[in-house]
């Protein structure tokens, strides 16, 4: 069995920068809150936990202490509410997150109608909406658009979830450019490193008869990878650690492809494909 692994894979820069965050302000301290998971990937939680992090999912009991927000980002209330109670906030939300809360919120300042392309139960959307006014939809993609548009689309600023998948980005793009609309902004809030994940999992489907997708089963982007394979790619199974190689289903695989969300450490990666590796040579 051949085992290529795609030309990008793994964390990205916001998780990176989350977890040295994390792990920097464990080392002085025996415990620390995190409101919501601080990525999707339960191996690492489990580690973190191990170090004295706290998950929380409210933070209304919270007081005088220390909290680190979470790469995918919260909205203004939450800081708002750390500010009026003495909670000393850390923050490890990506930067490219913060980045749309800029752009929300200055264009609601300005009257537009926000509209986020996006999965509306995700915290990073959930986020992004509440820096916003009640001048706010949320669509999953342009079917759901089409089916429920604004009634008005004048002054509408439009951005998209950070792990947003590529193709369908593409066609909302050509959709709004083609509307004989004045003042409609639409801005591309993918990350870079998702469109290069993306594109290079989809090169990895389609020179492979077998791919296995690495990531939490809450992770976005772990998803969309894993949906992008699974379109050209029959064989494609989502896990999310060694634990779980189907070694049954890829047992008779010639060319065997491997990529991961970008929530997925290294150490995961590496450990599937040892697993993978010893189980065909046994």
């Amino acid at each position: 069995m051949e085992i290529i692994k795609a030309e990008f894979y793994g964390p990205c820069f916001g998780v990176e920068r989350a977890l040295e965050i994390t792990s920097e302000a464990l080392q002085s301290r025996t415990k620390i809150y995190c409101l919501g998971e601080l990525i999707h990937n339960n191996d690492v939680i489990e580690a973190y936990k191990q170090k004295g992090l706290m998950i929380c999912d409210d933070i209304e009991d919270l007081k005088n202490t220390e909290l680190i927000l979470r790469s995918h980002g919260v909205g203004k209330n939450v800081y708002d509410y750390c500010e009026e109670n003495q909670i000393d906030i850390i923050d490890a939300t990506c930067p490219k997150v913060r980045n749309i809360h800029k752009i929300v919120s200055e264009h609601c300042k300005q009257g537009y109608h926000i509209i986020i392309f996006g999965n509306e139960n995700h915290p990073e959307v959930i986020g992004i909406k509440d820096w916003c006014n009640e001048n706010v939809s949320i669509f999953k993609d342009l079917t759901d658009f089409i089916s429920r548009a604004p009634a008005s689309l004048n002054k509408s600023c439009i951005v998209f979830q950070t792990t947003y998948h590529l193709n369908q980005y593409k066609q909302i793009k050509e959709y709004f450019n083609n509307l004989s609309i004045n003042d409609i902004i639409l801005h591309n809030t993918i990350c870079n490193a998702t469109e290069k994940r993306q594109m290079a999992c989809l090169a990895l489907a389609r020179s492979c008869d077998t791919v296995l997708v690495i990531g939490g089963k809450q992770s976005s982007n772990t998803k969309k990878l894993f949906e992008i394979s699974k379109e050209v790619c029959e064989n494609t199974f989502w896990i999310e650690n060694s634990k779980e190689i189907p070694f049954n289903l890829i047992k008779n695989s010639k060319r065997l492809g491997i990529t991961a969300g970008a929530s997925t450490p290294l150490w995961i990666v590496e450990e599937v494909i040892f697993n993978v590796r010893k189980e065909s040579n046994a």
